[in-house]
């Protein structure tokens, strides 16, 4: 009788264990008027793809970094063989970095394009940008005017380049931003390019991105964040080669308000840009919110894993990331936000799959509440360190 007690006393306490729920608490920082482009989360789904400056400014909050973030050298070269050393040390094909730290862009996409097949060990997801916000509209003046000083010609013909005429020659005052693109280049790890055209962005031919599920639309406006360069394998046009992090808002679901993330990081996929792109890929991104809190509001932020490989212990250590933080151990989390005079609110965290690493963390950071118009913000921020890629989604639903 006295183990059956024992027993009873222990699965009962066992299933309170499990029953009960952790709770993590953040505070709030902040109750000043939501700032501008934070009040624009809450805008349609419609009205910010009609809008590509909107569109990007709310990309702009997103605060990605890698751990390798400082390039090891100024130029890196094909790998193939000798032949690349040779063009590189003899005929100065290569790619040059613009500046020796990794970037942010955020800007429209023009023009997509991918390869039909390897070549080598290259197989490129590419994107062209243009810019409606200024910042990134000056970096990219910059890199077309150290182009200019190179004078370079790519080796075919039929792509001569014009260096006395825009955007090499620009009257500031009468910019036509489609003459500014920023290509986007990338090869994904090469045994998950099939997942990833389902799961992620397009890899493989014959899908627009209008036809993808994450985008729904030919011109997304996105983020890319990686290395600064010039291609001088050809006319040293710019670049950003390799991009590590990408993101964008899918806003064609079937929640008109709901804002749907789509968000990866990725460690280069070929053998182009060793000093560049390392393995393990440990990075954080920082990702902006905003709930309208009344009438009983019950916001949630829900996430998917989509495509990913081999977590790398302790790799996070290295990172400088919150003290208190959660994992994605089990489907459900409550987060309460608390602030002064007794506020409080409470935010419902919902992953739909578990994942049992250590090498995923999540927190949120910069809360504001705007009690004049009933809006709380700040940022959700995740960090992870994997072999060579972990992708998201991450949708926020008021």
């Amino acid at each position: 009788m006295k183990h059956t007690f024992l027993l009873l006393l222990i699965t009962v306490i066992a299933i309170n264990s499990f029953s009960q729920k952790p709770e993590v608490s953040y505070p709030i920082v902040s109750y000043h008027t939501t700032d501008r482009v934070f009040k624009n989360l809450l805008l349609s789904n419609e009205a910010i793809e009609n809008n590509d400056t909107l569109n990007e400014e709310i990309l702009d909050l997103v605060s990605p970094m890698v751990l390798d973030s400082v390039l090891g050298r100024k130029k890196e070269h094909h790998q193939l063989f000798l032949v690349g050393w040779l063009i590189h040390a003899f005929g100065d094909y290569n790619w040059r970095a613009v500046s020796m730290t990794k970037q942010k862009f955020v800007g429209t996409v023009r023009r997509d394009a991918r390869s039909g097949e390897e070549e080598y060990t290259e197989y490129d997801i590419n994107f062209d940008l243009n810019f409606h916000l200024k910042p990134y509209l000056d970096h990219v003046f910059q890199s077309y005017d150290v182009q200019r000083s190179y004078h370079r010609q790519d080796f075919r013909p039929s792509h001569k380049t014009n260096y006395n005429t825009t955007p090499f020659v620009r009257d500031t005052n009468d910019i036509d931003i489609q003459k500014y693109r920023l290509h986007c280049e990338m090869t994904p790890p090469r045994n998950f390019r099939v997942q990833l055209h389902y799961l992620f962005f397009p890899t493989q031919p014959g899908l627009s991105l209008r036809e993808h599920p994450n985008f729904g639309t030919d011109h997304p406006s996105m983020g890319f964040y990686g290395a600064s360069c010039l291609d001088c394998n050809h006319n040293c046009h710019p670049e950003i080669h390799p991009y590590e992090w990408t993101w964008w808002l899918n806003l064609h679901g079937t929640d008109p308000q709901a804002k749907t993330w789509i968000l990866g990081m990725f460690c280069e996929g070929s053998n182009r840009f060793k000093h560049w792109s390392h393995e393990p890929k440990v990075g954080q991104i920082s990702i902006p919110f905003a709930f309208v809190m009344k009438d009983n509001a019950s916001p949630s932020v829900n996430i998917e894993h989509l495509v990913f490989n081999k977590f790398i212990n302790h790799e996070l250590k290295k990172l400088n990331i919150a003290d208190s933080t959660f994992d994605s151990k089990q489907e459900n989390l409550p987060v309460i936000l608390t602030g002064k005079d007794g506020v409080k609110f409470g935010i419902n965290i919902n992953f739909k799959t578990i994942l049992l690493t250590d090498d995923l963390k999540y927190w949120m950071s910069d809360v504001n509440w705007d009690s004049k118009n009933h809006i709380l913000s700040g940022y959700f921020h995740f960090a992870t360190s994997v072999k060579e890629l972990y992708t998201t989604r991450i949708t926020f639903k008021n």
